[in-house]
């Protein structure tokens, strides 16, 4: 006996995508599932006001397809995560892998040395995330301006329009047109294809600008009473995405919210840690938020005895900047923000390891589009179509011991040469904290007992090398350096 299930979705391009995908990890698993779809048009896409949320209420396109749904006519509902009411119905849901939940930019190609930007957004959270970009993109001053529509059409907007330089996207949104775009409908992804080339995107980095809560998941809704359609659905269902989208919406009730506030939520898992990015104005009591941790995170004993005490006082090498080869449509990892980049060429994609390198690339007048945010090489690499170059090499100092395969350039070459206070501050240290693995041998071979102690470091290569030679009860993962010493220094 073949299965049936009758889906409903909302009847725009990206929506049919998600049900496309939806249908085909369904047949994946049920090879003889019988399928129907039917499309219905949301209050949210028919009303295309400034800031519809206003007037319409949160769930404006997710609403009207619940009816649906409450009055059988569908088994369940595609629905982008992200867009469902916090609020608990006669309803469930279940979720399939969520796809990277960043936020792009995509700026005008003819935009891209302007000092002044006016960028397109209705979201509140990402007209207030604009004051963080300028020292990324190097430019003076950032406007918004409301802008709505699909994806074709905002791009269509930005392109014809002289009071739009650039315009927010769902990073995820863009990538599943481009995976399965013309699988769905070869007219609107040609149309889509042709507009994007006109931009230069940006993958926008987490720890600055935290997402919608669940962005990037897909939710599958279905009667809470329809053990059947339930029980098809779960075979779908991705209990960890579930679990980390229900956490999200947990924080953003907590600071009493929906998508019209000032609140980017965002949780990744990264070496089977919970990291959370968040940021905003809690409705509360209108203040000002930015907390990046690492959740049940297991705690370690407060102590003064930390090693580097003192990050400005921290000197382990001295380093000699490299004459850099010419290096041209290469996708380029820089790993550190100290060394000159002047020489090389534009037509690069530059890739930094971390916010402050990308700053210092802004200085130097070179333009990075993505980071690894501080999290390691192997943290979500752009897809080709975003980079538009096989040939990756990362810039990093002579003798690297990274652990990952990607192609070295010497930039620059390091000398031993440890300041007093950091000889003195490493033999009375008992908790010690790595921000290169070179750092650490070095530090090893003049103290041989700190492998006795307690290690930390941030996620990556250093945290990977570490892993070889300090036991796990020994090793504890962190955000960064700023988390690390504010969970384990303890002044007396």
């Amino acid at each position: 006996m073949s299965l049936s299930l009758i889906i409903g979705s909302r009847a725009s391009f990206l929506a049919k995508i998600q049900t496309f995908i939806v249908k085909q990890e369904l047949k994946k698993k049920i090879k003889s599932i019988k399928i129907t779809t039917k499309y219905h048009s949301t209050k949210g896409d028919k009303n295309q006001g400034h800031a519809p949320w206003k007037n319409l209420g949160y769930g404006i396109f997710t609403t009207s397809l619940t009816k649906g749904l409450i009055n059988k006519h569908f088994n369940c509902v595609v629905h982008s995560y992200k867009d469902l009411p916090i609020l608990k119905s006669k309803t469930d849901y279940i979720t399939i892998t969520r796809d990277d939940p960043r936020d792009l930019l995509l700026i005008k190609k003819k935009s891209i040395n302007k000092k002044n930007l006016i960028i397109g957004t209705s979201s509140p959270r990402r007209k207030s995330s604009v004051r963080d970009l300028k020292d990324l993109i190097g430019v003076k001053n950032i406007k918004t301006k409301t802008i709505r529509g699909n994806v074709t059409t905002r791009l269509l907007k930005v392109t014809l329009k002289n009071q739009y330089d650039a315009v927010f996207m769902a990073k995820a949104a863009i990538d599943r047109i481009f995976k399965y775009g013309n699988k769905v409908d070869k007219v609107e992804t040609k149309k889509f294809l042709n507009l994007f080339k006109k931009f230069k995107p940006f993958i926008l980095p987490l720890s600055i600008f935290p997402t919608a809560a669940s962005q990037g998941a897909i939710a599958i809704e279905y009667l809470k009473n329809d053990k059947k359609t339930k029980s098809i659905l779960n075979k779908i269902n991705c209990k960890k995405t579930q679990s980390i989208c229900n956490q999200e919406r947990s924080l953003l009730k907590k600071y009493g919210g929906g998508c019209g506030l000032d609140i980017g939520i965002t949780i990744e898992e990264i070496k089977n840690n919970n990291f959370l990015f968040s940021k905003g104005v809690d409705a509360r009591n209108n203040k000002e938020f930015h907390i990046n941790k690492i959740l049940n995170k297991k705690s370690i004993k407060k102590t003064k005895s930390i090693f580097p005490q003192n990050i400005k006082d921290y000197q382990m090498f001295s380093r000699i900047e490299l004459k850099l080869p010419k290096i041209k449509n290469s996708t380029i990892i820089l790993t550190r923000p100290d060394f000159s980049i002047k020489d090389l060429n534009n037509n690069n994609f530059f890739i930094t390891s971390g916010i402050q390198t990308w700053k210092r690339v802004a200085k130097e007048s070179k333009i990075a589009q993505c980071s690894f945010d501080g999290l390691g090489e192997d943290y979500r690499l752009p897809e080709i179509y975003y980079r538009n170059y096989k040939n990756i090499k990362k810039i990093t100092y002579k003798k690297s011991m990274s652990i990952y395969k990607t192609k070295q350039i010497n930039g620059y070459e390091l000398i031993p040469q440890i300041n007093s206070k950091t000889i003195n501050n490493l033999f009375n240290a008992k908790v010690f904290y790595w921000m290169s693995y070179s750092a650490f041998k070095l530090a090893k071979a003049i103290r041989p007992d700190i492998t006795k102690y307690q290690h930390c470091s941030g996620p990556g290569s250093t945290f990977e090398q570490l892993k070889k030679e300090i036991p796990k009860k020994r090793l504890k993962l962190f955000f960064n350096y700023k988390d690390f010493k504010e969970s384990v220094y303890q002044a007396r």
